[in-house]
């Protein structure tokens, strides 16, 4: 079999969200509309708007692991035993995972 046969069983799928740091590189558009949805964010917090979920925290019974969920200007993070997972504030669209230091 040829390369370019083995290429072509390959399929190709949609382009990810593209992570960059915060300051190098960024555009003064970058920027800018990173201030917007930050200002929206902390408009609809202080308004009381209700993210897609609420802040929550809790230890589950049956598996002891423990689960709390923040809401912040612009990421909903959820927290399950030390792991982190961002989404997107106003779209809920998953944004990135961490963990805590312990």
């Amino acid at each position: 079999m040829t390369a370019t046969k083995i290429r072509s069983n390959i399929i190709g799928f949609p382009s990810e969200r593209v992570s960059r740091a915060p300051r190098d590189g960024a555009t003064m558009i970058d920027v800018l509309r990173s201030r917007m949805r930050k200002g929206i964010g902390r408009l609809l917090n202080r308004l009381g708007v209700p993210a897609a979920i609420q802040p929550v925290e809790f230890t589950d019974e049956t598996t002891k692991q423990h689960v709390a969920i923040a809401v912040d200007d612009l990421f909903v993070r959820l927290s399950a035993d030390g792991r982190d997972y961002y989404f997107d504030r106003l779209t809920g669209r998953f944004d990135g995972t961490g963990s805590t230091p312990d």
